[in-house]
């Protein structure tokens, strides 16, 4: 009896469903007895479903590509090491960068590149992004700062930092370069930049032409050519409130002055700095509305065209996610590096104001926890009998410690965007000596077309040759640094007047280019229209009052 209930139970189960089969057979059965209506609605439920697994796993996946990058180790050691790093040669690191750092606080390197002018790094700012208080500090750091570097002349800029170290391979050209650059932005500021992004200057046109235009208000009118082969720049502008599409955004960063000299900055290239600060805020306003979510698909195209940097597309997504909700009036802040007249000779360059300059870096900029302090810049400055030490380190180039005659460095300028215009070279003129481009390839000057040095800019009378000795007030010639010799520049008077050294007779003349720091051409001495007319508006010349209050904070009244 028991074996024929073992039969009759093992012939119930094959009969009965079982199993993943046995499930389908069901499935399959109960779909069969729906009416039409119903499958219809059954059909509609399993492809919602499919999709909510799909999006399921497509955010699991997004969370681990979008996440924020950890922060670098910082540079050690001295020299360029075969990876590119740079470590910190003629100075110490920062003390204040041993502290540790503030929660969700990141730093970058900001760097506006031109390709048709040799690759200088002309516009670099210094960006900390605090993700806490949801606030963005930018510092302009002018391409003429004066560094602790051997190289002499020219090579003593800032911006000919990346040409000097990038190598001659194309492969770790970007990299090298690159480290060089933060590794110089730290011994100024005492903040190593966490990352880098380098901007070719074609994608601020296409990125404005992306987000449909920006609304600026142009300073004065504005109207340069220059045809000659690799800049082919045409700028139109006309002053005013306006919506600027892409080649007018290009035309506006990248102008200095036009064809006749008629209207120019009155303070030389650090007007640029402060027209592209209020230009970049402006495109953050427009960066930052909800609806630009719509556009990112062209704005990743040109991310991935024209942007170099050591962050991945998702960390770029991790920190927009970051600054969603930001208001770019209030929570966006541009400031140019504080500055003292260098007055090196024979070329156009500005010194850190030390002061200044450490205020500013903790009121926003600081991503460390302690304050940063003097001790941790390692920058130059300036003695009274003209040579030059340097806050921190070794004096790398030490021509520099020898006496180059009487002057002080008291002029100053920076502050923030729109601030201060500047100061004014007083005690030495400034005429540029033609430097060789380290990278084998001589570059032109965005807006001049002008050959020169690889930081780009020639400060000297176009077309004129090399000058030499520079002849002081009480009459007494001093050696030209270059060694060069050749025709004497005029030399300001201690009572502000320069005199012609041509004439001999002491009648004054009018300084070059308004006594300019910031490395802007200056024209030929009979196209020049005198400094104070450019200043009040005089013939031709430039409305200081005229300036929207950005870039004239001040309120400068036209001279009497």
């Amino acid at each position: 009896m028991s074996g024929k209930r073992e039969i009759k139970a093992n012939k119930s189960h094959r009969q009965s469903p079982g199993g993943l089969a046995g499930w389908w057979r069901q499935h399959r059965a109960w779909v069969s007895g729906l009416d039409r209506g119903q499958k219809i609605k059954y059909r509609l439920f399993q492809v919602l479903v499919a999709v909510a697994v799909a999006a399921i796993a497509l955010c699991l996946a997004a969370r681990a590509w979008i996440r924020l990058p950890d922060i670098p180790n910082l540079p050690t050691g001295t020299g360029t090491t075969e990876s590119g790093e740079t470590g910190f040669e003629g100075a110490e690191l920062p003390e204040v960068a041993k502290s540790g750092r503030k929660d969700g606080v990141y730093t970058f390197l900001l760097v506006g590149q031109d390709t048709g002018g040799g690759g200088n790094t002309d516009t670099m700012l210094l960006i900390t992004f605090d993700s806490v208080n949801k606030e963005v500090h930018g510092m302009s750091l002018p391409r003429d700062t004066m560094i602790n570097s051997s190289h002499s002349g020219a090579g003593h800029r800032l911006n000919a930092v990346y040409n000097y170290n990038k190598g001659s391979d194309p492969d770790t050209q970007l990299e090298k370069g690159m480290a060089a650059l933060k590794t110089e932005v730290g011994k100024l500021t005492g903040i190593i930049p966490d990352f880098y992004v380098v901007v070719q200057w074609e994608a601020v046109g296409e990125l404005v032409e992306a987000i449909g235009g920006v609304n600026f208000d142009v300073p004065f009118d504005m109207d340069y050519d220059d045809p000659t082969p690799g800049q082919d720049l045409h700028i139109h502008l006309k002053a005013g409130q306006q919506k600027l599409n892409g080649e007018d955004a290009m035309g506006l960063i990248r102008w200095r002055h036009n064809n006749d000299y008629s209207v120019q900055y009155p303070n030389g290239d650090l007007g640029r700095v402060q027209t592209q600060q209020a230009f970049l805020k402006a495109v953050a306003a427009e960066c930052l509305k909800p609806e630009i979510l719509l556009k990112a698909p062209s704005l990743a195209q040109i991310f991935i065209e024209r942007v170099s940097t050591d962050l991945s597309i998702g960390n770029i997504l991790a920190f927009a996610q970051l600054a969603a909700g930001m208001d770019a009036e209030n929570n966006v802040n541009f400031v140019t590096m504080p500055w003292v007249s260098a007055y090196y000779p024979g070329v156009s360059m500005i010194l850190p104001d030390v002061d200044e300059l450490v205020e500013v870096l903790n009121d926003g900029f600081n991503p460390y926890q302690n304050d940063i302090q003097e001790s941790d810049l390692s920058v130059l400055y300036r003695n009274s009998d003209g040579s030059y030490g340097v806050t921190s380190g070794t004096l790398l180039d030490s021509s520099l410690s020898r006496p180059r005659g009487s002057g002080s460095s008291s002029s100053s300028g920076g502050g923030s965007s729109g601030g201060s215009s500047g100061g004014t070279a007083a005690e030495e003129p400034v005429i540029q000596d033609p430097v060789e481009d380290p990278s084998g390839s001589q570059g032109t000057d965005p807006g001049t077309g002008t050959a020169g040095d690889p930081s780009g800019s020639q400060t000297g009378v176009p077309g004129g040759g090399e000058t030499g000795g520079v002849t002081d007030p009480s009459g007494s010639q001093t050696t030209d640094p270059s060694g060069s010799g050749g025709q004497t520049p005029p030399q300001e008077e201690p009572g502000g007047a320069q005199t012609d050294p041509g004439s001999g007779a002491g009648e004054p003349v009018q300084p070059s280019g308004g006594g300019e720091t910031g490395g802007q051409d200056i024209p030929p001495a009979a196209e020049e229209p005198p400094a104070q007319d450019i200043l009040a508006g005089g013939g031709d010349g430039l409305t200081v009052t005229a300036l929207p209050d950005w870039l004239n904070p001040t309120g400068m009244e036209p001279a009497a």
